[in-house]
């Protein structure tokens, strides 16, 4: 498996709790993309701003769904498939959680020489009332 083409990566998330409070998240990574067998790649690894700092994470792309898979301090597969509701477990230092997501939009424009992005906007609900609405987008070129 070959390591891929290096690109820069911005990732931007608006998030908000189940109070009702708005955070929004920012950061830049660099990182590799690659494609294999028509599922596309992008790796980098997760820094101290992101609170995963020790975590690399890959997305992988495939033309119906998408899945953010981390290995490190944070080990998690969460599944994203639009109108679907999937299931994982979290992994942290501070314990396993039981991650119920519902995908609300997925839009996926990938370019081979221009700049590609992904729009995700989806809910976590991790038990007890604790629902958290995302709308991420990661570009990447």
């Amino acid at each position: 498996m070959s390591q891929g083409k290096n690109v820069s990566i911005h990732t931007k998330t608006s998030q908000i709790d189940a109070d009702g409070q708005k955070s929004d998240m920012e950061f830049f990574a660099e990182g590799s993309y690659k494609e294999i067998g028509g599922t596309k790649y992008l790796t980098y690894k997760e820094s101290e701003i992101s609170g995963m700092e020790g975590t690399t994470t890959t997305i992988k792309i495939n033309p119906d769904h998408l899945s953010i898979i981390r290995f490190g301090s944070i080990n998690s597969k969460l599944e994203f498939v639009k109108d679907t509701v999937t299931r994982t477990m979290y992994s942290t230092p501070y314990g396993q959680f039981d991650i119920i997501i519902d995908t609300k939009l997925l839009e996926m424009d990938i370019q081979q020489e221009e700049k590609s992005t992904i729009r995700l906007k989806y809910t976590l609900d991790s038990g007890a009332g604790q629902v958290m609405t995302n709308d991420m987008t990661i570009s990447f070129k």
